[in-house]
């Protein structure tokens, strides 16, 4: 069946003509050529006729030939990097295996296993996700790049919880070492922020606070454009931790890091991390805060 039947069947079905159908995302006349003569709208009009009609995409891509698959695919990874966003791995599961490989250029591929490596160590299974990551690295050219930072991170934190500390700072110097990235959308960033406060930890816990100041500064100023307050709680407690730890000390720097970090963390309602500011102060006798003027 082409595409037309099914839109036009489902919109039937709906009991909705083609101007209603069409009412804020194009026009009834391209409905109805889409419909009748099989025209072949934008991706950004098919999903939002998709979405209107409660159908998925793979439900009309097999009969709509003429449609890039790289841009289908590029939808589903938006979805797969949200679900990794908020934890929902439920949805890689069912998610992933929808996509198919072999239609997709290198980059997608090197995304896709990522992906896959996430949910393997979701599910403690961590010789999977090497694999995984091992696969998509051997897929890059330029290793040097946004991906292979994020692979090298993640392979870093996967031998941390394995309590192997030296492939530990291997892999995560090699994630430092390329850091300086370019970053292009919000999944993007959330994978580059989530990166920095991996490695902050790691440098801060060996007390490498140069290292770990740098990347602070990098977590919090770069990339302005898609700054969101997630992980910005997180980092500015570990810039009070770094604070603590240099000698002088620089007391307005370590309470306005504090104040911030308690802040934000009662914005994201982190309430971990809520907890971990109020040790961290009990501990190094810390009773008042000072806003920084």
């Amino acid at each position: 069946m082409l595409l037309g039947k099914v839109i036009q069947n489902k919109r039937k079905s709906l009991n909705l003509n083609q101007t209603e159908l069409a009412d804020g995302i194009c026009t009834q006349a391209i409905i109805s050529k889409i419909e009748n003569q099989n025209l072949s709208p934008s991706v950004g009009i098919l999903i939002s006729i998709c979405q209107r009609l409660n159908l998925t995409l793979d439900q009309i891509f097999s009969e709509f030939s003429s449609l890039p698959t790289s841009n289908l695919a590029q939808d589903k990874f938006k979805k797969l990097d949200i679900a990794i966003q908020h934890e929902d791995y439920q949805i890689l599961s069912s998610e992933l295996p929808t996509i198919k490989e072999s239609a997709l250029p290198s980059s997608e591929k090197i995304h896709s296993h990522f992906l896959y490596a996430a949910l393997a160590k979701s599910k403690q299974d961590f010789d999977e996700a090497i694999f995984q990551l091992n696969y998509s690295l051997g897929l890059l050219t330029n290793r040097n790049s946004f991906w292979g930072t994020m692979i090298y991170s993640a392979l870093g934190q996967i031998y941390l919880e394995k309590h192997q500390n030296l492939k530990t700072g291997y892999y995560f110097d090699l994630a430092y070492a390329n850091i300086d990235v370019v970053v292009n959308s919000r999944s993007d960033y959330f994978y580059y922020r989530s990166n920095i406060v991996r490695l902050t930890k790691w440098y801060t816990e060996q007390k490498d606070y140069d290292r770990s100041a740098s990347l602070i500064d990098l977590g919090l100023h770069n990339f302005d454009k898609f700054f969101t307050a997630r992980f910005t709680d997180e980092l500015y407690y570990l810039s009070a931790i770094n604070t603590l730890g240099t000698d002088p000390i620089d007391y307005n720097k370590l309470s306005h890091a504090l104040t911030t970090a308690i802040a934000f963390a009662d914005y994201n309602a982190n309430n971990e991390l809520m907890d971990q500011i109020k040790q961290f102060m009990n501990s190094n006798n810390i009773n008042e805060l000072k806003i920084k003027p």
